[in-house]
């Protein structure tokens, strides 16, 4: 029955693949699909220094500061209204209309023509750009913190004739991490025209859009501004290699331009600052926009305080998150989706989130198991954090409880189901040996929306993750955290040892760990050429050493590395179609020559037709 299936759904996919109109899918029929094509984001443009603008939807025109009248002479002079100069024509005067005679009156009478008002000439906004950079120092005070992330303020500074525009909406985008936008930070002008944003984007993000929405006083349109600005830029100097971290500053200059004085429901519904087009929430206030992390790994090495065997797959987790904001850029509700794919080690661990926040929060939780099914294991789990609530079911959890931890994935040996995917090197581990652990989905929503900045929550914009394991130091299960969160007292970070390797580390997309033993530092046997040279380099050169796997085919050369960005893949009928095609390549290879054979026949058949007609 699953082979027909598989034939069934072959034709299909190659029909779909023909279908020229975007979006036109034949598996949302089928009931297996959304309909949604995924494309690829375009390369990153490094930015001319200049900005566009688009006129967005015309104003009620009480939310403006309308222009000037204007009533222009007889005798063709000039008079200058709204900012600009309006011309009579030259022409001879219009005459009136004979009046009609009547018999008493036999001779039309001709009167004096009135001066012609003619309204000024719409000005159109123009601008222009200067956007410097400044070097950023990634060293976080001498400790490299190991973020892949780039973390930076953006500046935009904005003015037009009259001086400074306070009060306008900025908004910061990038397009790289999905190829749609994404908004990564907000904010409003103050009273000198500035603002400034911080963001934290992936390593492949080299620049982002910013848009600065306002008003023409002219002609009563809402226009946007928009623009890039550079966040990455080629590293410069002798010895220098891959690219730095800029905090770039950019100056807008206007003319035509000023913040909507007021509410435009055409271009902003709810009144909250942020234009339609980039709020997620337009009808809602309180919130603004949502921010998507996109796909990570977080990977653990657990012989802390020893570095132990470095290869980074004691414990490894493929996770995603999105963040409502409020137009303040404070976070209400945190989602997390949370995959366990490694465990490496011979201890059992936990997988927590840290929240050091001022308030309450709900927190909702629910469990399924590799094959997408509801998991109801969390329960019965070994726990390696005393006295924590809301274990496997969630609940109203006060500031206290959220600092402790709130349990994302339990005791990874029930979550990985005895399995280990980190085989030794040089041993066959292929798809079929591969396990997809269990996937926590997580929502915490706080009482009161929470600024994550102000203590410290985030690092290179992810947040506190940590893991304690079943291995008691004074009678306490051992806890690990990433670095950048604890110093000692001499102000050392307490997560990077002496010589200077990381017990947790966050890689974008999804990390291909190390075979058990095979240590990361080490190209010769971790096959991660470009790892040391990152961590010397704090950070600054080879940001994408993840991509970078010496491995090259050879009978006497072992692979280092575990693929699982080839075996993980989501649930669903396209990972099954996948993997059948895979178990069934020969009547796969067989239905294909069918399928080609009359694809070719109808084709040929169409052609007749119309050559006939």
């Amino acid at each position: 029955m699953k082979r027909w299936i598989i034939f069934l759904a072959i034709p299909l996919l190659v029909l779909d693949c023909s279908n020229k109109k975007k979006g036109a899918l034949l598996l949302p029929f089928l009931g297996l699909g959304d309909g949604t094509t995924q494309t690829a984001p375009e390369a990153a443009n490094t930015g001319d220094g200049t900005f566009t603008v688009v006129g967005l939807e015309t104003t009620d025109p009480s939310q403006i500061t309308a222009p000037t009248e204007t009533t222009t002479p007889t005798d063709g002079g000039s008079t200058s209204g709204g900012g600009q100069t309006t011309t009579t024509p030259t022409t001879e005067p219009e005459v009136a209309a004979p009046t009609p005679t009547t018999p008493s009156n036999p001779e039309p009478v001709t009167t004096t023509p009135a001066p012609v008002a003619t309204a000024p000439t719409p000005a159109p906004t123009t601008v222009h750009n200067e956007t410097t950079t400044v070097v950023v120092d990634q060293t976080n005070g001498g400790n490299f913190n190991f973020e892949t992330n780039i973390t930076v303020p953006v500046t935009v500074v904005v003015g037009n004739e009259s001086g400074p525009v306070a009060n306008a909406p900025v908004t910061v985008t990038e397009t790289t991490t999905t190829g749609e936008p994404n908004v990564v930070g907000v904010g409003t002008t103050d009273s000198n025209g500035s603002v400034t944003i911080p963001i934290s984007v992936p390593p492949t993000v080299t620049t982002v859009e910013i848009s600065v929405i306002g008003v023409n006083p002219t002609t009563g349109e809402v226009v946007e501004l928009t623009g890039t600005a550079p966040v990455q830029q080629p590293s410069t100097g002798s010895g220098s290699a891959g690219t730095v971290v800029v905090a770039p500053v950019v100056n807008v200059d206007t003319t035509n331009f000023q913040p909507v004085n007021g509410c435009v429901q055409a271009v902003d519904s709810d009144c909250d600052g942020i234009a339609n087009v980039y709020d997620e929430f337009p009808d809602d206030p309180s919130l603004a926009t949502t921010a998507r992390s996109g796909r990570y790994t977080i990977a653990f090495e657990d012989m802390y305080p020893s570095a132990g065997d470095a290869d980074l797959n004691d414990h490894s987790t493929v996770f995603s998150t999105e963040m409502d904001k409020t137009p303040a850029n404070k976070v209400k509700t945190i989602r997390g989706t949370y995959t366990h794919v490694a465990k490496g080690a011979g201890y059992n661990h936990e997988l927590r989130l840290s929240l050091n926040v001022p308030t309450n929060a709900k927190v909702q939780v629910s469990y399924l198991d590799g094959s997408g099914k509801p998991w109801s294991g969390c329960a019965a789990a070994p726990k390696y954090t005393a006295n924590a609530t809301g274990d496997c079911t969630g609940g109203t959890l006060n500031s206290a409880q959220l600092k402790r931890g709130v349990l994302l994935l339990p005791s990874s040996d029930k979550t990985l189901f005895g399995s280990k995917n980190a085989p030794a090197a040089g041993s066959t581990f292929t798809i079929n040996d591969f396990v997809r652990g269990v996937t926590a989905q997580v929502t915490i929503t706080f009482d009161e929306p929470v600024d994550l900045n102000a203590t410290k929550n985030l690092v290179g914009g992810h947040l506190n993750y940590f893991l304690a394991f079943n291995q008691k130091t004074d009678g306490v299960f051992r806890q690990i955290y990433r670095p950048g969160y604890f110093t000692d007292s001499k102000g050392k970070d307490s997560y990077i040892d002496k010589t200077g390797f990381p017990w947790a580390i966050i890689v974008p997309g999804i990390f291909n760990h190390p075979t058990e033993g095979a240590d990361i530092r080490k190209p010769s046997t971790s096959g991660y050429i470009f790892f040391n040279s990152w961590m010397h380099s704090n950070g600054v050169a080879h940001k994408d050493w993840y991509l970078h796997v010496d491995q090259i085919p050879a009978p006497n050369r072992p692979s280092y590395v575990v693929r699982v960005s080839d075996f993980y893949a989501d649930n669903g009928f396209s990972a099954y179609l996948i993997k059948a095609v895979r178990n069934n390549a020969l009547e796969v290879s067989a239905s294909l020559i069918v399928i080609g054979a009359a694809l070719g026949f109808l084709m040929k058949k169409r052609l007749e037709k119309q050559q006939a007609a």
